[in-house]
């Protein structure tokens, strides 16, 4: 039933985008976003600023003036040196550049960032790039590097330091590049070959806009890397100690009390290190920025910024295949996992549990994947427009602006939590676009290691009413593309207190011991009174 009822959502998603597709108007070519600048936006770099000169032939600038003097050049980031960024298109920020080769200001004019467009303030994006100003153009800039030698640090914006790389890395490039080909005084004081003068337009050498991908000095992303090298060696060891629980299950759900601790402090791992220390919380964002990233021409770097959550990817990808989603889903997600020690520890407190009719339920599944189909389609058009309908995600909210944004998002992802204490993962089970899109991939997967018996389902319904998730079927089947991998079934298959058919042979045993024992007893008393006589 669940994979007809996916594989019906994605066959009428096909055709409605196929439609969009071929009825979307065709429309000419927008004018030269360089020309179309006015003062009121140049002002924004050059306060002064009152008129405009021509774009140059030789070089995609155009020379400011304020009350009849030369201030400098602007120019747009992305026309020199665009990178994509976290949607897959670049962000276009105005540069305004002085005759010292310094940076006059920055000002962003327009980017398709999901964290930029729900999620980061106003206020704190304007601080950020207001530190340009100032900012030499072939100084070594990094972001966050405040620390390192030889290095320019500016401060980060929190929940968006992948993005503000990305902008950093665009904005310093093109103004080095605009700089060298303007003639400008470089840190050592000399001009750039073939340039006569920096305040005479006509005489620069043509600027050659630069490749996204080729090589300026150390990678950006190396570096973060080497400075983040402690957490990605715990998070390597935490990735490695989960793929022995895994080949290992069998060994380890023998032992329930061992494995219940170790998973409980797996989850906690995840929730404290993964979630909100080290922000790794995987989104439906990453798997359509990384499309829109394939389609504009693959790229490593841009991929590599931010260690954690590559590292986390590339687990997904390996462990999907092998396992299915639920190695994910059930076992590094943080959002999941803080719905799941909730949920536990309402338990404890005898909370009653709240579960929908099994019917019911399964209709639910449906609105993860509708909204997939709603993003999907979105993120065709814009990243900025599908970044809205993505809010659905709370993960963005918890851990990286920690519960510090508007008061409804807020209220919403408490909502949810609070769901979770007498509904366990109510989120992940219906609401979830990314565990939507991981399912899609599970039936991939080569492994089949969740054990079953004949009995399971009939007439046992022992493991079906404990998943916390509903993944098994009242006739007994698993059901791959909604199951978490708790392996909480694997405990109660080899437990003869719990399992039914292992009970009963268990008692049976139990019987046949006791009166073997019984037998044996009476014969000792017998033997024993033909010794008396």
């Amino acid at each position: 039933m669940h994979h007809l009822i996916a594989c019906h959502f994605f066959r009428i998603a096909a055709v409605l985008l196929a439609f969009l597709m071929l009825s979307a108007p065709v429309t000419a070519a927008p004018a030269s976003r360089l020309e179309s600048l006015d003062t009121a936006t140049v002002r924004k770099v050059f306060a002064g600023a009152d008129r405009i000169g021509a774009p140059l032939d030789v070089a995609p600038v155009r020379a400011v003036f304020a009350g009849g003097e030369f201030q400098g050049w602007v120019f747009l980031s992305d026309d020199v040196h665009p990178v994509p960024a976290y949607s897959g298109k670049p962000i276009t920020v105005l540069v305004g550049l002085r005759p010292d080769a310094r940076i006059a200001g920055a000002s962003i004019v327009a980017h398709e960032e999901p964290i930029l467009v729900i999620g980061v303030k106003d206020a704190d994006l304007q601080t950020f790039i207001g530190q340009y100003a100032g900012i030499g153009a072939t100084e070594n800039v990094r972001v966050g590097a405040k620390d390192r030698e030889g290095y320019r640090g500016i401060d980060a914006i929190t929940g968006a330091t992948i993005t503000v790389m990305v902008l950093n890395q665009s904005l310093m490039r093109s103004a080095q590049s605009v700089a060298t080909a303007l003639g400008l005084p470089l840190a050592s004081g000399t001009a750039a070959p073939g340039a006569e003068s920096a305040a005479a337009p006509g005489s620069m050498a043509p600027l050659v806009v630069a490749d996204a991908s080729a090589p300026a000095g150390e990678p950006e992303w190396l570096q973060l890397w080497q400075e983040r090298r402690l957490r990605v060696a715990v998070l390597v060891a935490a990735l490695g100690l989960l793929v022995a629980m895994l080949v290992f299950q069998d060994w380890l759900v023998q032992r329930p009390r061992l494995f219940r601790r170790l998973r409980t402090g797996y989850l906690l791992f995840t929730v404290l290190f993964v979630g909100f220390y080290a922000m790794g919380q995987l989104s439906i964002v990453n798997m359509l920025a990384f499309g829109r990233v394939m389609a504009g021409g693959f790229s490593w770097d841009t991929l590599l910024l931010e260690p954690v959550t590559f590292l986390l990817w590339g687990f997904v990808a390996v462990t999907i295949i092998l396992w299915g989603r639920g190695v994910y889903c059930g076992w590094l997600c943080p959002f999941g996992a803080l719905q799941e020690l909730i949920h536990s520890t309402a338990e404890r407190f005898k909370l009653p549990a709240w579960e929908f009719p099994a019917m019911v339920h399964e209709r639910l599944w449906a609105i993860k994947y509708l909204i997939l189909i709603a993003l999907f389609g979105l993120s065709l058009e814009s990243m900025a427009r599908a970044a809205t309908v993505a809010e659905v995600e709370p993960f963005k909210t918890v851990f990286a602006l920690h519960f510090a944004r508007d008061w409804y998002f807020t209220l919403y992802a408490l909502g949810l939590l609070a769901i979770s204490a007498v509904n366990s993962k109510f989120y992940c089970k219906y609401l979830c676009p990314l565990g939507a899109a991981l399912s899609f991939f599970t039936r991939f997967r080569i492994f089949d290691w969740l054990r079953r018996r004949r009995e399971c389902g009939n007439p046992c319904q022992t493991c079906a009413a404990q998943c916390q998730i509903g993944a098994i079927r009242p006739t007994g089947e698993i059901i791959e593309n909604e199951c978490h991998y708790c392996l909480e079934c694997q405990v109660t298959y080899l437990d003869d207190h719990r399992c039914p058919p292992l009970v009963e042979k268990r008692k049976r045993r139990e019987t046949r011991e006791a009166r073997a024992a019984e037998f044996a007893a009476v014969r000792i008393l017998d033997l024993d009174h033909r010794n008396s006589d």
